[in-house]
């Protein structure tokens, strides 16, 4: 009775708002603002982790390549080669410019690089392996690299480039780790095509200002304002597009679909996507006040995957918009295996069996944590998530946090299931093990379960210098593994709907969802598929 409640209230709340409204009208000829989903979280290009993060800083920063779907392009780098995925040279574009006009050189990309190390290090990461950077004469970079990785393109594709600033220091990286730690959080220098406009007193709170770069080299924006409005409620979201406060809504809800098709004025666009969510697990034997923790039990993981309807959850939670997930990869993507079954029929009665076996015969309480981030934030899908598990005796309790706190959470073990998100930014099922089960992401908010597998991760040290012939067998191995010891259970491939002026159009080749970059006021969409409403 509750949840019919608070639908009838959201219910009048979108009537009584659209019956004011009407019509949307622009926010500004000559600003675009952008209502998004997430919060910016890292103060440091080089942190960024979150989707609001990436989207922030691309419009200041560029990075070497950038994506077109699951390839890339050139974007600092006009061309890059190697011979045996180990040894890396990337040319840099001659007419690339920083914000005040200083060309930007093979030195600033190798000090970048080693920044962007330093401090993923220091976050107890290590993503790239760099052994040495090379800044050669002629604007050309050379890349050394532990070991071979075929997709290394793809994976710079979220590094950012900054400046290097005078006395960077030197050695086989390229900087001075321990001086890179004293500028963590500094403001850098960026080519993008904005700059950041400081906090004053006409900017809110929740909102990222950005102007012109005086010296653009590329994507250079027709705006001279553009104002990522963070709301994280939907509601709010769609507030400040029918009352002309934003241009663009990002993460359009299902329910919100039937009203949004009827404003005159409005557009839905699809975007290119590559997120999932999963469902993931702390596995570690204790929490931290010294309690056994129920989810380290593989039995009580194969009881909630034995009582998973993906297919209701998609329906349930998201009203259909997203696709029941029985992997990672979707097809298309490397890696992706086709014959893998696509339905299961949920067994109730074989989950109770396992609680039982585990202990929990008379039912279990777990709580469920939903960060506050784009792809975690699905509070319908974790409702239908708790019905289903009912079922067999678990009580979630769902308790959605700030993406800041699940970060210090899961640091601190302090959670049992969680909503994780992932993007395959390379198109790779592999990418996506490594980030969600694999050593290098091990604690941290991808990979919050503490999950290590020897076997697996010599897979993925496989499979990041071998040839795509060989993915398929190695995804499948890893796969199995996975299925065995259940640290996650991918859920729903998520679609990206977002809703806009006519008068706009997007043209996104990539997921990082720069408005600034990709919005214009064109008519011709040169990228994703255009819902118009009546």
């Amino acid at each position: 009775m509750v949840g019919c409640a608070v639908i009838r209230i959201r219910l009048l709340f979108l009537a009584c708002l659209l019956a004011l409204v009407g019509t949307v009208y622009p926010a500004g000829a000559e600003q675009l603002v952008a209502a998004i989903s997430g919060q910016v979280a890292a103060d440091d290009p080089h942190e960024a982790r979150t989707g609001a993060d990436f989207q922030y800083y691309d419009h200041i920063f560029d990075t070497l390549v950038t994506r077109d779907g699951f390839d890339v392009t050139p974007r600092l780098a006009r061309s890059w080669s190697s011979q045996d995925h180990k040894v890396w040279s990337f040319q840099i574009d001659p007419a690339a410019r920083f914000s005040d006009n200083r060309p930007v050189t093979s030195r600033d990309v190798v000090y970048s690089l080693c920044r962007y190390q330093a401090l993923t290090r220091h976050m107890g990461r290590e993503m790239l392996g760099l052994t040495r950077l090379t800044a050669e004469t002629g604007g050309r970079v050379t890349i050394t690299l532990e070991a071979p990785y075929r997709l290394l393109p793809s994976a710079l594709s979220l590094v950012f480039i900054v400046a290097a600033p005078d006395g960077a220091g030197e050695g086989p990286l390229g900087c001075d780790a321990a001086r890179v730690q004293d500028t963590r959080g500094s403001p850098q220098q960026g080519s993008g095509p904005y700059i950041p406009v400081p906090a004053t007193a006409g900017i809110l709170r929740e909102q990222r200002v950005l102007a012109p770069s005086p010296h653009c080299w590329r994507d250079c924006t027709v705006w001279t304002r553009v104002v990522l409005w963070s709301a994280p409620d939907a509601r709010d979201r769609l507030r400040l597009l029918v009352t002309g406060q934003a241009d663009i809504m990002e993460d359009v809800i299902p329910v919100h679909l039937p009203y949004i098709t009827r404003m005159k004025g409005v557009t839905l666009t699809e975007l290119p996507t590559d997120r999932t969510l999963v469902l993931t697990f702390n596995l570690r034997p204790t929490l931290p006040d010294g309690r056994p923790n129920p989810a380290a039990d593989i039995r009580v993981r194969q009881a909630i995957a034995l009582t998973l309807d993906r297919h209701v959850l998609v329906e349930r939670g998201l009203e259909g918009f997203a696709g029941p997930a029985w992997q990672l990869a979707q097809p298309g993507m490397e890696g992706y295996l086709p014959d893998r079954p696509q339905t299961m029929q949920p067994d109730p009665a074989r989950g109770r069996a396992l609680l039982a076996e585990a202990g929990f015969a008379n039912g279990l309480d777990l709580p469920l944590l939903l960060p506050m981030t784009r792809i975690t934030d699905r509070p319908r899908v974790a409702d239908a998530l708790a019905g289903m598990l009912r079922a067999i005796g678990i009580t979630l309790t769902i308790t959605p946090v700030p993406a800041a706190e699940s970060r210090a959470r899961v640091a601190a073990g302090d959670f049992q299931m969680m909503f994780a998100g992932l993007g395959l930014t390379a198109g790779s099922a592999m990418e996506g093990y490594a980030a969600v089960a694999g050593a290098a992401e091990k604690d941290s908010i991808s990979n919050p379960s503490g999950y290590r597998n020897a076997l697996l991760d010599n897979l993925l040290s496989q499979a990041r210098g071998a040839e795509p012939a060989a993915i398929p067998g190695l995804t499948r191995q890893a796969t199995a593994i996975l299925d065995t010891d259940l640290p996650m259970i991918p859920l729903m491939h998520i679609r990206d709907l977002v809703a806009h002026r006519a008068g706009l159009s997007l043209h996104a080749r990539d997921t990082a969802r720069a408005f600034g970059r990709i919005a214009s006021p064109a008519v011709a969409d040169a990228g994703g598929t255009t819902i118009t409403g009546p």
